[in-house]
Parts: C-alpha cells; structure tokens; sequence
C-alpha cells in the first residue's frame, strides 16, 4: 500500500519505525503472547488450546511482523522452520473459504515462500470476481490483485474503477472504499474533509473509536478509523487519547482485548500493533 497503512500490508514488510512507540516491555510481552499459541501443527491457535486456524496464524504472523525488530529471532524462526509450510500445505476445503480467508493464506504464503495451487486460486478467484461482489468481496478481491499479482487472475485495478455508488455505514466500510479507490473521495460522493470529519467524529470521550459517530469504543473500530484517517492523509483531533485506549487494552498476559477489562485474543492484539503503529510516537509511554 502506498498510504501508510500497516495493517494487512505486510507483504511489502515496510512496517514504519513509529511501532518505537511501544516500550520494548509492551513488546516483548506480545511476543511471549503470540508465541505461546504456536501449535505443533504449524499455525497459530486463537487461544493455546485450541487448533491452529488460517485466520489466527495471519494475525499472530502479522504483529510478529509489525513489532520487528524486537521480534527478529521469531520471525526468522518461523520463516525457516518447515512446520508452517506444512501446515499450509494441509489446508482442505479452500473451495469453501471466504475470501478474506484466502487473502489470508496467500499472504501467509508470501511470507514463508511457499507456492500455493495456482490452479485452485485461479478458480477460486473467477468464480468471485462475477457480477457485482458485495463491498467486503470487492475489498478482498482488490487486495489479493494488487499485492498478489503475479499468481493472481483478479484484475485490481478493474474492481478499483467499476460501478460503485460508494454507500457505507460504518467506519470499516469506508476503509474498505477508501482502500479500493486509493484513499480518493471523489468515488464516495463526498468531499475529503467531510470524511475526515465524519472519522474523527467516531473519537468517543475514553479516546477509542466506534465504528460511527456516538457508538462505543472498541480495537477493531479504532484500527479500522486510524486506517481510514491514514488514507484520507489526516489524523485524529486527540492522538494521545487514542494511544492510552489501545494501551489500556493490554492485558499481563501481553495481549490485548477488544476493550479495557475484556479478554485478549490474537485479532484484538494484531488491531492494536497496528494501531499504534499508525500512531507513531504521539506522547510518551513511559
């Protein structure tokens, strides 16, 4: 991405110096989090317990990613080691996957240079690009055409330009438009300093995000409106109350939940890397 999005752009690996923003601490503690739900299968499990998933596996790859270099010896560690490989090559069913699993696998492929069926994925591929995909769809399929494009049959920039009437409702919506559209206005109907007020406007009083005006605070809706907010090439009014509610998130174990007293999962974590990220360095931790 060319926006300075982080989150689910971690092919490229320009993650952005700001993650120096965590104390190495706060780091080092994620790294122990994530790296006690790695399964003998291979992949990542959504708690230690259960079974390795595609989905978890992307997110706990993916803020190994984005707190680099602290989590250097992981990440390498994993590339090189053969059980991930495995564990992608295990994968069934993939006909009846969603599309945002699928971007998920093929980015976990890139990652660890594992070379998926390009049979399947063509196949896979044309049978969603038909007729008019709702915007989750289109959002994915632009995804894996632009960062996949060389194993890819999705056209991303003809799913950029079809007819879209730009309609969304919440905030990860509008990244999804913004991200397919290349963070233009014009596309959404509306003016680029109307959307960024409509976004800095889901900034709630604890300093997270809803995902509209007056909802509440939650990770997901905070990343999805920092994203947003990075597209349209702004930020929020209050960095610095947006920084202390992620961080109130985070949780002994090293984790972070969807929103202060709530338990930590992988997803709630990897938004929260990435929204701080995004961030950048806005007050002090310490």
């Amino acid at each position: 991405m060319t926006h300075g999005s982080v989150s689910e752009t971690f092919i490229g690996l320009d993650i952005p110096e700001e993650m120096n923003a965590m104390l190495p601490g706060i780091q080092y503690d994620v790294v122990d989090f994530v790296m006690r739900r790695w399964q003998a299968s291979g992949g990542f499990g959504f708690v230690p317990t259960l079974p390795a998933s595609v989905e978890d596996t992307y997110h706990a790859v993916g803020i190994l990613e984005t707190i680099r270099p602290v989590s250097e010896a992981e990440v390498s560690g994993i590339k090189r080691h053969p059980k991930l490989k495995d564990f992608l090559g295990r994968q069934e069913d993939k006909d009846a996957w969603s599309l945002k699993t699928a971007y998920q696998y093929l980015y976990l492929c890139g990652f660890c240079s594992f070379r998926p069926d390009t049979g399947w994925l063509t196949q896979f591929m044309e049978a969603r690009s038909d007729g008019a995909p709702p915007l989750a769809h289109r959002y994915y399929l632009t995804r894996i055409g632009r960062e996949f494009s060389r194993i890819s049959p999705t056209d991303g920039g003809r799913l950029s330009t079809a007819d879209e009437n730009g309609d969304w409702k919440t905030a990860e919506d509008l990244f999804m438009l913004l991200y397919i559209h290349e963070g233009a206005a014009r596309p959404l109907h509306a003016a680029r300093d109307e959307l960024i007020q409509w976004v800095q406007a889901c900034q709630a009083p604890d300093g997270g995000f809803g995902g509209r005006p007056g909802t509440t605070s939650f990770i997901e809706n905070t990343h999805w409106c920092l994203e947003a907010l990075a597209l349209l090439g702004s930020a929020p009014l209050f960095p610095e109350r947006a920084q202390d509610f992620i961080l109130r998130c985070r949780k002994r174990d090293g984790g972070f939940a969807r929103k202060s007293g709530g338990a930590p999962f992988l997803y709630a974590t990897w938004h929260a890397v990435a929204g701080l990220a995004l961030l950048g360095p806005v007050v002090s931790t310490a």
